[in-house]
């Protein structure tokens, strides 16, 4: 058992407008919705995508047709592509949606292939001649509810969440590999590279640059001719890599990368500033490590001789402490109670009480506003101040024992697999966790979760 984790449900909901029917991007629903758009958008192209109906009109020249003509070439690609990829994902349509790689190109064919494909529908003689409003109000309906970067850049939360939930290589993911399901097809170059641009700007540092080294040990087994044909340079790469580095203090690799772009572009500008840079943030770092050293040796004499003359005990106390820990998603403030096994407590978490109040007031606040100007849906406008309450000392001590009380009888209970007690590791993983059921389920994920 890899480790356990302490899930803390809590949601408010005071106003959803859109066209998701589930406040949670990842859910069954909106996987499946977006799967069924798709599905509709194929079986009107397989009924208009005929090359009579784009022909040129009797009043109309040829040569002057074909120069407004539509270019059916790649549109038909699309359809190709998503006919193959329909086919093999209708027998086990659980597992292929589980894949966020699929979803992810899923969610890519829409918004690039078919976005455009639709527009080229709507230029067919039924819809543009023949004035048929109900297949033009269809089209428009599919295209208006086509996914776009939004939903593209809560996928990749998504497989950073699912990367540090799971200890995931971002390598195995970049082939398509999550838990036990494989996906139709890979992730290209192209789309690794995008994926770690949003990466790098949702600040996602470690996970980025886990997905840059995997990109250049790719690119470096690559020809001349496939390099050339990427859309994206190593540069590029090497110089992200940089700045992930630079993010994480390591001055030294930073500036060994930007090193190599000057080797392949001595002309890079940018390079050549950060080179500077970061040649002035080492040597100051070297300066100010000597200062502290030697006010470190200082205070360490002082320190001695107080504590001598006190007669104080030179042990180091026992204490509490409080940090801030990230997971891959929002800072928590926590207390540190117990380092092995590590057991924290909470104290931003919101109470149920709490989240029943906030619930009331929303559903009766939308209700009030759901019917005003007509039919047009206002949403509220309100505030909340939320004051949360620190857990009293006594009543963490009581959970603290109750949580050890239920391991040491969950180890007794195991006669497979012995599980070390230093080894456990306690954290919170908020609304993420709503979805570990399916992560067992359908990617069939290794690692074992206690939820509590």
């Amino acid at each position: 058992m890899n480790g356990f984790v302490q899930c803390w449900y809590f949601a408010f909901v005071c106003a959803c407008a859109g066209y998701l029917k589930d406040d949670r991007f990842m859910a069954d629903v909106n996987l499946e919705q977006y799967y069924i758009i798709e599905e509709n958008a194929l079986s009107n192209a397989d009924i208009l995508l005929r090359e009579d109906y784009f022909a040129a009109d009797e009043e109309e020249d040829q040569k002057e047709h074909l120069r407004h003509a539509p270019n059916l070439t790649q549109f038909k690609s699309v359809v190709d592509e998503t006919k193959l990829v329909h086919s093999l994902a209708g027998p086990d349509l659980d597992s292929f949606l589980a894949n966020p790689v699929n979803f992810y190109h899923l969610i890519r064919r829409l918004d690039n292939g078919w976005r455009e494909g639709l527009d080229i529908l709507l230029q067919t003689k039924p819809c543009r001649q023949w004035n048929l409003r109900s297949i033009s109000a269809r089209l428009r309906y599919l295209k208006n509810s086509l996914p776009g970067e939004r939903e593209l850049i809560r996928i990749v939360k998504y497989i950073a969440s699912l990367q540090t939930l799971y200890k995931l290589k971002a390598e195995d993911i970049a082939d398509g590999k999550v838990g036990d399901v494989v996906s139709v097809k890979p992730l290209t170059l192209e789309e690794q590279f995008q994926i770690i641009q949003v990466l790098h700007d949702l600040e996602y540092t470690l996970i980025s640059l886990e997905w840059l080294e995997q990109l250049y040990k790719r690119w470096m087994n690559l020809g001349v001719t496939q390099r050339d044909e990427l859309p994206f340079a190593v540069t590029d790469v090497l110089n992200l890599m940089a700045s992930e580095n630079y993010q994480l203090n390591n001055f030294e690799k930073a500036k060994s990368f930007t090193e190599k772009i000057l080797e392949l572009d001595p002309d890079n500008a940018l390079a050549k500033n950060n080179l500077i840079f970061f040649q002035q943030k080492l040597e100051s770092l070297k300066d100010s490590d000597d200062k502290v050293q030697n006010k470190k040796s200082s205070r360490r004499q002082l320190s001695a001789s107080e504590r001598l003359c006190a007669r104080r005990s030179t042990k180091k106390l026992l204490r509490k402490y409080c940090k801030l820990l990230r997971y891959g998603f929002l800072f928590y403030k926590v207390e540190i109670i117990r380092e092995k096994p590590y057991i924290v407590i909470f104290h931003d978490v919101i109470r149920n009480e709490t989240i029943t109040g906030l619930k009331t007031f929303a559903h009766e606040t939308l209700i009030d506003n759901a019917w005003v100007l007509g039919e047009r849906y206002k949403a509220p406008t309100f505030n909340v101040e939320v004051k949360t309450e620190m857990l009293l000392r006594n009543r963490a001590r009581r959970h603290v024992k109750r949580l050890i009380r239920y391991l040491d009888s969950l180890m007794l209970a195991d006669d497979r697999k012995p599980i070390l007690i230093d080894n456990l590791q306690l954290m919170n993983i908020g609304l993420e966790g709503t979805d570990i059921i399916r992560h067992r389920n359908e990617l069939r994920l290794a690692s074992t979760f206690l939820c509590i």
